[in-house]
């Protein structure tokens, strides 16, 4: 039997909440596309090409709009059912050790979290990004893309979790050592998952075209940039969307170039976005966010600390007696708005950086044409919103609109 105790009027509130905060926020931002596209996108969108990205961010919004609404209305069925009582209870026949128990809990939830998102990404791949041209997934690369993390989720997920829930369980100041754990475990894969990790969704192969890779290599060491190797994606594959990246750290730093980007953006397009990518890395923006990420862990766990064992937590929820994984759970549950609000001052930051990354990138062309084509072709070829409501942006986007930063580059922002 659920206790409306704190936790549960807590945990109610902020989900309905949240909730209704989205639903305002989809509708504010689709209230932002007019008839017309902004008079410094003209040149790029004509009528039809207008029409086709609203088309797209309409079908986007409302799938998106279902999914929440479904979601909600199933975590509260769920809920007041018994649902997490019933789990809890399933999870304890399977073993007798508490910890294993713990881990079939845990990994019962994200089961089915993971199934009833299933359709909807399926929709958004072979429904939304197929009808408007993006989606190269086939049914095949889309299954086995899952397969594998959910196969790495085991591999990595569980021995980290069953880890923290024996701390818990055992050792003083627990919440110190997990976030400990944590980071260091995150710190790890910044090193490991670029050798042995993405090349299990993504081909790299060397850049064939010899003028172009030496072009890369020039840049990088004027730019006094180190860098491993320089590799094409066949990001092709899933979309045709355009990106770059570099990954790792020291000796596995490498960058990436989507093959999307070789083949649709002419050179000094190409160089201007990856001096935007070398721009993050000499302002020290990959430290600086995974510090922040480390930063966001300890906070949670300080606050962990004091729910781990909280009968009410869980009575919340109809369980009782309280257990370390179903606490665990609990507790990321009810506090969703505290990992929201700090979601936002990341969002933040992630905006301010990719500013400073594009000042670098027009400084190192000495030009900031060669950027702002890039922009330019990329908002289109994306179908982008330009004009997000400013609430959207604050929730959600981790790059400034591209009027924004094209306003950035010509120096009047």
């Amino acid at each position: 039997m659920l206790d409306p105790n704190p936790w549960f009027w807590f945990a109610l509130i902020a989900t309905v909440g949240l909730y209704k905060l989205e639903l305002l926020t989809s509708l504010l931002n689709l209230s932002r596309l007019g008839t017309q596209p902004p008079e410094a996108l003209r040149d790029d969108l004509d009528e039809d090409a207008w029409e086709k990205l609203r088309e797209y961010i309409g079908a986007q919004s409302r799938a998106d709009i279902l999914q929440r609404s479904l979601q909600l209305g199933l975590f509260l069925v769920f809920w007041w059912a018994g649902g997490f009582p019933w789990v809890n209870q399933y999870a304890q026949t399977l073993h007798p050790h508490p910890i294993l128990q713990g881990l079939a809990f845990i990994g019962i939830l994200w089961l089915a979290t993971s199934l009833v998102s299933l359709p909807f990404d399926a929709w958004d791949t072979f429904g939304i990004e197929a009808r408007f041209g993006f989606n190269k997934t086939t049914v095949r690369t889309f299954i086995t893309d899952r397969l594998k993390g959910t196969l790495l989720a085991f591999i990595f997920g569980a021995p980290l979790l069953a880890f923290i829930l024996w701390l818990f369980d055992n050792v003083e100041n627990a919440a110190f050592y997990g976030w400990l754990t944590l980071s260091s475990f995150t710190l790890l894969m910044s090193f490991i998952a670029p050798r042995l990790l993405m090349p299990l969704f993504f081909k790299f192969e060397p850049l064939k075209d010899a003028s172009l890779q030496q072009a890369v290599i020039d840049l990088a060491k004027r730019l006094k940039f180190p860098v491993a190797e320089v590799s094409v994606v066949d990001g092709s594959r899933r979309s045709s969307k355009a990106n770059a990246f570099f990954t790792g750290m020291g000796k596995t730093r490498r960058i990436a170039l989507f093959d999307t980007l070789v083949d649709s953006h002419p050179r000094e397009e190409i160089l201007a976005v990856l001096a935007h990518e070398i721009g993050h890395w000499q302002r020290g923006h990959v430290p600086k966010q995974l510090a922040l990420s480390i930063l966001t862990n300890a906070i949670l766990f300080a606050l962990l600390h004091f729910a781990i064992h909280s009968e009410t937590l869980s009575a919340a929820f109809g369980i009782a007696p309280a257990t370390t994984a179903v606490n665990f759970v609990l507790f990321f549950i009810v506090v969703t708005p505290i990992t929201e609000l700090i979601g936002v001052f990341g969002s933040w930051i992630s905006r301010k950086n990719e500013f400073e990354a594009d000042a670098y990138a027009r400084d190192a062309m000495q030009d900031s044409a060669p950027l702002a084509s890039a922009l330019h072709r990329l908002n289109r070829d994306h179908m982008n919103h330009p004009t997000p409501h400013p609430l959207h942006i604050i929730l959600h986007h981790s790059h400034p609109p591209v009027l924004e930063r094209l306003a950035a580059l010509r120096g009047n922002s």
